[in-house]
């Protein structure tokens, strides 16, 4: 996928705030952002977004010391969407149609954002969610439930902190759905932004419904040829792969049909002007691809 303009102003914004989480020292938040610029004269116009983020918040780490920097607001915001499960998931049970509930919570789950805004509260996420709710789904539920019907084997790819709660929902309801399914979900390898890690699935009890394994990488998204080895295993035995999030989307569909076989079903909310208009939707849209 292409680089706009735009990303380059998001890259930059998102070092300086990475860096400002760290620490407080201004010394490093300087070098933060002078490295990040010169990688972004470097390399902003021939690498994809993802890549470029990836290095950035190598940076961060680097000259920050801190490994996690997002891993306040990251608990916060579990302990946000923890305190609201119940509620979601009564919604779901007492739905008509549980699963497609689910399914449009899941998608819902992706505006809960801490990279979009982090002064959420209980009652905002309960109204954006129901707010979601009623938004129509841009693309169709029913062929998913379809592949799901005729998959034996589900990798599904987390994204953010907070909406794994969603997710989590989600995957409760495949398994009532399709009881013998095998599923198994997929955090990153190590902390970057506020992507979902080992960290969050403790926290969430994630681990206590289904196989969880990291993709042993830092990417923002899954890039593949970076993976590790239990990863790249997992992903040759699935049948079905569910990717939550922009980045997730923004690097699987480099990959072409010999390299990444499977059907993908990609869950978002377009955030972003540009994916906005590459994914061909309109900008706050609740996508299914």
């Amino acid at each position: 996928m292409p680089i706009s303009l735009d990303c380059i102003i998001c890259l930059t914004r998102q070092s300086l705030e990475a860096a400002r989480l760290a620490c407080r020292d201004e010394l490093r938040h300087t070098a933060v952002l002078r490295r990040t610029l010169e990688l972004v004269y470097n390399k902003g116009f021939t690498t994809i977004p993802p890549l470029i983020a990836q290095e950035v918040q190598r940076i961060v780490r680097e000259e920050t010391g801190n490994t996690d920097p997002y891993s306040v607001p990251k608990q916060e915001f579990n302990n946000l969407m923890l305190s609201v499960r119940e509620l979601l998931r009564q919604k779901i049970r007492d739905s008509e149609e549980p699963l497609r509930m689910a399914i449009q919570i899941a998608i819902a789950g992706n505006s809960i954002d801490y990279a979009v805004r982090a002064d959420w509260s209980k009652t905002m996420v309960l109204e954006t969610i129901e707010a979601a709710l009623k938004q129509p789904i841009n693309g169709k539920i029913e062929p998913f439930i379809e592949s799901i019907v005729h998959s034996r084997n589900i990798l599904y790819l987390l994204d953010n902190c907070g909406e794994i709660v969603c997710d989590q929902l989600l995957m409760e309801e495949l398994q009532r759905f399709q009881p013998k399914i095998a599923m198994t979900a997929v955090v990153r390898g190590a902390a970057v932004l506020n992507d979902v890690t080992w960290t969050d699935v403790y926290q969430v009890g994630l681990d206590q419904l289904v196989a969880v394994i990291d993709n042993g990488n830092d990417a923002v998204g899954t890039v593949l040829e970076q993976c590790g080895s239990e990863f790249q295993e997992k992903f040759k035995q699935a049948d079905l792969i569910i990717a939550k999030g922009l980045a997730n989307y923004e690097t699987l569909i480099e990959y072409n049909r010999e390299i990444l076989p499977q059907t993908v079903y990609y869950f978002f909310k377009a955030k972003c002007p540009f994916i906005a208009k590459f994914a061909g939707v309109q900008l706050g849209d609740l996508v299914i691809r």
